[in-house]
């Protein structure tokens, strides 16, 4: 989609004054009743040309030369016919779900990002480099990310970098390994000056998802059942953050879609990684939008950068 393309459909997202998750719904019923229409006509079309098929193999091998003739001009069309609705359908479903990812997009984003943040700026083409990642020490033997949504703006005079990434490892046909991470990556400079990391690990105990990999040369300063404390050996991550800063990440809730939250801290460097369900990574398409999960991801989000901000 071109770029003016792209503010088109922003202009026409703000001019909507209905509420946001009537628009997705609307559109998401509509893009999912053309795949379904596309589809029927599909399988009514194979089934309609592998009749056609046994009929014209019938005339081609009989001993009637007519029957022949007939059978190789009927065999002709079906090619014909076939090549025609391939070319004149095949970009039409996809071209609709490109439109449908970005105007939803816009309108999550948009959603997102209220009055608090300003200085808002989004590019479609941008995307995260591994060595993003890499840097934290968070995870190790990431060999690709996928991102999207990329958004730079400020947070009451911080400037945040927020987006939707999957790093991937090394896989195989006989052995597909999970990836090290899905969900949402936010990060901010501090005006912290120490030696080494922390990471902080909030998880579920129960069913530990998307730990990290990378914190072997740190070691474990506090533990308790949902909260992991990795730094160097004998640091004091209290006076180091100061304030509330563990009880307060403590609030956030590992539970239904979030299943995992990493924070690392360096000094001038902070991040956290949001580990999420498809409900939330995934563009709504044979299920509605879950729109209490979205919002509880939009509280997530907001308090992970409060707390890193200082706030």
């Amino acid at each position: 989609m071109e770029e003016k393309d792209i503010q088109e459909n922003v202009e026409v997202v703000k001019e909507d004054n209905r509420p946001y998750q009537v628009k997705i719904e609307e559109a998401r019923k509509s893009l999912f009743k053309n795949y379904s229409t596309q589809r029927r006509i599909s399988n009514i079309l194979m089934f309609v040309i592998l009749g056609a098929i046994v009929g014209v193999m019938f005339m081609v091998m009989s001993n009637n030369n007519v029957l022949k003739i007939v059978g190789y001009s009927l065999g002709g069309a079906i090619l014909v016919g076939m090549i025609l609705y391939y070319v004149l359908t095949r970009k039409n479903f996809p071209n609709k779900t490109r439109e449908y990812i970005m105007f939803v997009s816009d309108i999550l984003r948009e959603k997102q990002f209220d009055e608090d943040y300003k200085d808002i700026k989004y590019n479609p083409e941008e995307k995260f480099e591994l060595t993003d990642f890499t840097s934290d020490g968070v995870y190790k033997e990431a060999t690709g990310v996928n991102s999207r949504n990329i958004v730079r703006a400020e947070y009451k005079g911080h400037h945040i970098t927020y987006g939707e990434a999957a790093l991937t490892r090394p896989s195989t046909r006989k052995q597909q390994v999970p990836p090290l991470f899905v969900g949402k990556y936010i990060t901010l400079p501090n005006d912290l000056e120490f030696d080494g990391r922390f990471v902080i690990v909030l998880k579920n105990p129960k069913q530990p998802y998307d730990l990290p990999n990378a914190v072997d040369d740190l070691a474990v300063l506090e533990e308790k059942e949902e909260m992991v404390v990795y730094g160097p050996e004998g640091a004091d991550i209290h006076k180091t953050l100061k304030g509330n800063f563990l009880s307060e990440l403590r609030k956030i809730k590992i539970d239904n879609h979030l299943f995992n939250v990493n924070v690392v801290v360096w000094g001038g460097h902070s991040a956290a990684y949001l580990s999420y369900d498809d409900a939330i990574m995934a563009i709504p398409f044979d299920k509605p939008f879950d729109q209490q999960a979205f919002e509880q991801s939009i509280d997530d989000v907001n308090a992970i950068i409060k707390l890193l901000a200082g706030e």
